[in-house]
């Protein structure tokens, strides 16, 4: 059984389906693989990791980040603009309450690309930028996650992965997975709407001692499947082995 869900969140139609049928949608034959863990907050604010990694604190220069920062938020980090995992918190700490145009059930990227420009903005960076990798906002090894469901969806990087991570060296140190920061953002939506009602600050290397991993360290494998945007049209719905539900 499919449920078809519409702009608003509500269900318009139900198709029931074979198995066999349903089957002729995967076209690659893959798996996509990813960590996940829980999202389960406990207080609107969290700073889970007093301090940074051994390797960023080695980093970090002993003058106070700018208020404004000149530099792209996708480019590579520099130990002159890089701040502390607290000044991250405490730049961050006034998104909690924030409220942006829901995209849609199923726009997660879009609703994303919302979240980081207020993110952008809040840490002192005069424009928005996103390029697609890994972290979101390289210039401070932040990553940043928008939380609707309690599952967290971390992708093919475990967070406290002690692999290097593919970045200039800088101050001749070699920057790891597990030295990104994350900021892990809760929100609920409501008539279009989405507010931001919780933010976690944590480091790669304590992410699994606050959020529990899924299947201890098993990566989650599962098929996905593209149907087709007449999936759920009348005529669709009409075949031998399927039938809708209005």
């Amino acid at each position: 059984m499919i449920a078809g869900i519409d702009e608003a969140d509500v269900i318009y139609r139900v198709r029931v389906i074979l198995g066999d049928e349903l089957q002729r949608y995967d076209t690659t034959g893959t798996l996509t693989r990813k960590y996940q863990a829980q999202f389960a907050p406990r207080r609107p604010r969290e700073l889970v990791s007093k301090q940074d990694s051994a390797p960023i604190l080695s980093i970090l220069g002993s003058s106070a980040v700018p208020t404004r920062i000149s530099t792209s938020p996708t480019a590579s980090p520099l130990a002159e603009t890089l701040m502390p995992i607290k000044e991250v918190f405490d730049r961050l700490s006034p998104l909690v309450g924030a409220t942006f145009k829901d995209a849609g059930y199923d726009q997660e990227r879009n609703r994303g690309a919302a979240l980081h420009a207020l993110v952008c903005r809040a840490l002192g960076y005069a424009d928005y930028s996103d390029d697609g990798r890994f972290p979101d906002i390289r210039n401070q090894l932040l990553e940043v996650k928008l939380q609707m469901s309690p599952t967290i969806d971390l992708g093919l990087v475990r967070p406290n992965s002690e692999d290097r991570l593919l970045i200039p060296r800088i101050r001749n140190v070699d920057v790891r997975h597990c030295d990104v920061r994350y900021a892990v953002f809760g929100g609920q939506t409501n008539k279009g709407i989405v507010t931001l009602n919780h933010l976690t600050v944590v480091t790669g290397c304590d992410f699994f001692n606050h959020f529990r991993q899924f299947q201890g360290k098993v990566i989650n494998r599962k098929i996905q499947l593209h149907l087709p945007s007449d999936f759920f049209s009348p005529k669709a719905c009409q075949t031998k082995s399927s039938k809708s539900l209005s």
